[in-house]
């Protein structure tokens, strides 16, 4: 029994020893990594990630009762969806979620809710960029939608702290480098 204790913690070590990487290059999932997210299987190419993990142990769950005439925002952790006066088509509680396993907690990505919300105004989403590995690539929104990645355009404020685009409704999204050809 201690051996096979001895063998799992070597293991344990192996993998935690093969996540260390040097910050100062990219790294960016290939196409073929696809993992669990939120209920959803998507591919981890160019979305952007975190220099360092965030604290998967705090809050990664937000929602806020928002009037429909009224509008309103909801924010959690830096992502943000600001809602005008009217989009809405009846009052509703509006959610944030981020994902809680170590591979996608590390990757820029949120899923606003309730998931096909559909917006008469488009609304705002906003991803902090503070601690993001960055590359000078063009960077924008996407949504994750029918196996694959949306592309919503974007812009970063004046101090490069936040990316932000507009959506007609509420999915799985993320920040990513644009791709060639897609």
């Amino acid at each position: 029994m201690n051996a096979r204790r001895s063998l799992a913690l070597a293991v344990a070590a192996l993998f935690a020893l093969a996540g260390c990487s040097d910050v100062s290059q990219p790294v960016i999932a290939t196409p073929e990594q696809s993992v669990n997210v939120l209920g959803n299987s998507i591919d981890l190419n160019g979305v952007l990630k975190f220099v360092s993990m965030p604290d998967l142990s705090g809050t990664r769950h937000a929602e806020k009762y928002i009037v429909a005439s009224q509008g309103g925002f909801v924010e959690l952790n830096g992502f943000r969806v600001d809602i005008p006066a009217g989009a809405l088509s009846q009052n509703t509680t509006v959610t944030i979620d981020l994902p809680t396993d170590n591979v996608l907690g590390k990757r820029l990505v949120a899923e606003f809710g309730p998931h096909g919300t559909q917006f008469s105004t488009p609304v705002t989403l906003s991803f902090p960029l503070t601690g993001v590995l960055l590359t000078g690539d063009p960077i924008e929104v996407a949504r994750w939608e029918n196996g694959g990645w949306t592309s919503l355009g974007g812009s970063v404020n004046a101090l490069g702290t936040v990316l932000s685009s507009t959506t007609p409704h509420f999915s799985t999204y993320g920040g990513k480098i644009v791709l060639a050809g897609g």
